[in-house]
């Protein structure tokens, strides 16, 4: 396993003495330093090139900038974490650093356990900003999605409703009214007419209710259900099917059920619709510890990085909503992929002790 990176930290600091005093520091206590700038305007065309993890900055600087309003573009602009460097510890100089919202503040001369403590707590601060940053995008892109879905599905409702159910009842109805004003056609062929156009509707009433929610999954359980999922899908995608499930003959509880069919549902509708495989595998397997599902194709691949930073700025959310699914009942989402090599899922989920199963 590749060790992390050492953090990469830019020093903006106009004393060329205490500049390379401070590159020394760094270095012994583990930091990477990717340059140094001697003024404000320097430091922000730096960071901006460089983007570094972290900018320690000079409050006091010569230029038309000092730390102060170099810091204020660098966080308004890049985002980056800055910690200041001062001599100066003025109470108007204090307030003034704080509208930039610094990450840290030393003050010179400071030991190398300060600046190592300062650090530290100024790249982890920054780390969790930006995970709960990419958080809340993620969430306001699931927010957007949901109710996307929840449109998209109302429409195809009311247009299934209306094309098709409404058509049978608007043929019954006239075959009704023609039993009254045509005496040539007999009350048994109206009849037998008004039974077919019934069973009719009765069949779009099940495939309607069959793509909101399977029977099956309520009736029989995890495996039957998810096994008709995927001969329907490698029915209609083509694709050779290979499906396992070893499982015991116990129910599940009701939201782990639904959670595994909904994210097999997402993965092959995600595989008919991009990897053009030839082959999927899918299988089933419970233990007294977990059950674990994995979805196997031989197609194209993907980049799943790229794919999640499509599903933050909105683009594309299959991923993103699968995961989410897992979360929500306390199970893992392993996704492995790559171009011209196949997907990989794997979903598993901590079972509760036996006596504790539905």
């Amino acid at each position: 396993m590749t060790p992390p990176s050492p953090p990469r930290i830019l020093i903006v600091e106009d004393e060329h003495i205490v500049a390379r005093d401070l590159q020394q520091q760094l270095e012994e206590l583990g930091y990477a330093t990717v340059g140094h700038a001697v003024c404000g305007e320097q430091g922000l065309a730096m960071a901006t090139e460089l983007r570094p993890d972290l900018v320690l900055m000079d409050i006091q600087l010569s230029g038309t900038h000092d730390g102060i309003e170099a810091a204020q573009q660098i966080r308004a602009t890049l985002a980056l974490p800055v910690v200041f460097l001062t001599a100066f510890a003025a109470d108007e100089v204090l307030a003034r650093a704080k509208l930039t919202e610094p990450f840290g503040y030393i003050l010179k001369p400071f030991t190398e356990r300060e600046l190592r403590t300062v650090l530290e707590m100024a790249l982890y601060k920054h780390q969790a900003e930006r995970g709960l940053a990419e958080g809340a995008a993620q969430l306001r892109a699931l927010s957007r999605r949901v109710l996307e879905v929840q449109e998209t599905e109302r429409r195809r409702l009311a247009l299934e409703l209306h094309d098709e159910l409404g058509q049978s009842l608007t043929a019954i109805k006239i075959n009704l009214q023609s039993q009254a004003r045509f005496r040539s056609i007999s009350p048994e062929a109206l009849g037998l007419e008004n039974i077919r156009i019934v069973d009719d509707a009765l069949q779009q009433v099940r495939r309607l209710a069959m793509a909101l929610r399977p029977s099956m999954l309520d009736d029989l359980g995890l495996a039957p259900a998810l096994r008709w999922l995927a001969e329907q899908a490698a029915m209609r995608s083509g694709y050779e099917l290979q499906f396992q499930a070893l499982m015991p003959a116990l129910r599940l509880a009701p939201e782990i059920e639904t959670t595994f069919f909904r994210i097999a549902q997402e993965a092959l509708t995600n595989v008919a619709r991009h990897a053009q495989a030839s082959q999927l595998e899918v299988v089933l397997q419970q233990s007294d510890e977990d059950l674990v599902m994995s979805i196997n194709d031989n197609g194209r691949g993907f980049d799943p990085q790229a794919s999640r930073g499509l599903a933050v700025a909105g683009a594309s959310l299959g991923l993103l909503g699968m995961q989410e699914r897992a979360m929500l009942i306390g199970a893992s989402l392993i996704v492995e992929a790559s171009p011209g090599h196949g997907c990989m899922l794997l979903l598993s989920c901590p079972l509760p002790a036996r006596g504790g199963q539905a």
